[in-house]
């Protein structure tokens, strides 16, 4: 494997930390010795770990018979970004995870392939802020000039403003803005895509095949751009324009794409026709029903991946064997972090359980700690007897304030919102992803 354009230096890279490993560990009130780096494996974990610092990419070439495996890369920084470009023959992608939300709206392809290669075990699944195409990444793109067999399996590409899998373009007639392309096949097997703008599984030339895939929400599910591509055992559904899209209505060249056992319930024809009929309404919708499907960055990375049982909605089981629904509440970190400029920025959050003040185990942007309970003339936690809590503060500088929270959030109130943004568990969301991810029902927003 050969890696261009680092961001930093290769001394500095050897002293990156997992921010996500320490927070995992102040969370559950664990000691983790870190010894990680960027290159290097971080303790107890069988992968790499490259942490991209804010406003930067971090670049990796693959060229013949290049190998990138067992490596999390997470871009959860401000505008931190991945580039990956495999071209040629026999590289291999493996083990790959992506950790954070891609806050960057300027469209991109950040995984470029092409050539006879592997794509197995990747998770993109933690979002984009850009919600509109194309305004935003890509989460596989086959270059036009691809002319081998690339083999894409069990990936988890979610909630992009494009396509989770572009591979039509070696379909491309001679007409096209990028000129005919290279005819190459693209096989996708055993994945996952939802609430991704255009489709979750796009191709476009006879060879190419799609098999034991399920789609959920995006605009399309499969998307036959080209020729007679093959669709094998998938469940795609809930689409906004159509669960099966055939042609274009640009370059009107005819697509009929094969179906098998194919479970969908809507279709929309730009030119061309389909093969086949819907066998039936869709009966997987979750990444777990996908079997080998990483559920997060961190297993991808490790190598694992679902075991293919999809959960249903209305079971629910307990230690007690007897379907009790009750679980623990998650623990969460909850962070209040500044700009350089801000002074006395107050705020102030209620949730459905514990609130203690913590020491967040990394430090802000502008090297400031965040660091709960610093000014106590105004740094406060209130329980009250019925178990919720109330709890706020001031900071500024540059600084930040931090809470473990255990259970719902249910309101935050934010006094300056242009100097203070919001981080849950390393991450800056908005107060209504805060509150969602932690599980507050509306009754109580």
């Amino acid at each position: 494997m050969t890696t261009t354009e680092e961001t930093r230096s290769e001394a500095d890279e050897r002293t990156l930390v997992d921010r996500r490993s320490c927070l995992k560990a102040a969370a559950s009130g664990v000691a983790l010795a870190l010894t990680g780096a960027s290159s290097a494996a971080a303790a107890e974990e069988d992968y790499d770990v490259i942490e991209v610092p804010a406003g930067e990419t971090h670049t990796i070439t693959l060229g013949d018979d290049d190998t990138l495996e067992n490596t999390l890369i997470d871009i959860s920084a401000r505008n931190a970004k991945f580039q990956i470009s495999a071209r040629g023959s026999g590289w291999e992608v493996r083990n790959l995870g992506i950790r954070g939300n891609w806050d960057e709206t300027t469209k991109a392809e950040p995984f470029i392939v092409s050539g006879d290669g592997v794509v197995d075990n990747y998770y993109f699944a933690d979002g984009a802020t850009g919600d509109t195409y194309p305004n935003g990444p890509t989460g596989i793109y086959v270059a036009n000039d691809h002319s081998g067999t690339i083999e894409i399996n069990n990936v988890n590409i979610q909630d992009l403003p494009d396509n989770a899998i572009y591979g039509s373009s070696p379909g491309d007639p001679p007409e096209h803005s990028l000129g005919a392309g290279g005819g190459g096949d693209v096989i996708v097997t055993n994945s996952y895509a939802a609430d991704c703008v255009s489709s979750s599984f796009r191709v476009g030339t006879d060879g190419s095949r799609v098999e034991n895939c399920v789609s959920v929400g995006s605009d399309c599910g499969f998307w036959g751009f080209y020729n007679a591509p093959k669709v094998v055992d998938c469940d795609f559904s809930d689409s906004e324009i159509g669960d099966i899209r055939v042609g274009d209505g640009q370059w009107q060249d005819d697509a009929t794409p094969r179906l098998e056992n194919v479970r969908y319930e809507t279709e929309v024809i730009h030119s061309g026709s389909i093969d086949g009929s819907s066998a039936g309404s869709p009966q997987r919708t979750s990444p777990e029903a996908v079997e080998g499907v990483p559920l997060s960055a961190e297993e991808a990375a490790a190598g694992g991946g679902s075991d293919g049982a999809d959960p249903s909605p209305d079971d629910s089981s307990g230690d007690d064997g007897e379907g009790s629904d009750e679980t623990e509440p998650e623990e969460h970190l909850l962070a209040f972090v500044t700009e350089p400029d801000a002074q006395l920025a107050g705020y102030e959050f209620s949730a459905d359980g514990a609130v203690e003040f913590a020491d967040a185990p990394y430090e802000s942007p502008s090297g400031g700690r965040i660091e709960g309970g610093t000014y106590e003339a105004e740094d406060f936690v209130e329980e009250a007897d019925d178990g919720t809590t109330r709890a706020g503060g001031v900071t500024g500088g540059g600084y930040g304030d931090a809470f473990t929270v255990v259970g719902p959030i249910t309101s935050i109130d934010v006094d300056q919102p242009d100097a203070m943004w919001i981080e849950l568990d390393g991450e800056e969301l908005s107060v209504e992803e805060v509150l969602e991810a932690t599980g507050a029902d509306e009754s109580s927003r």
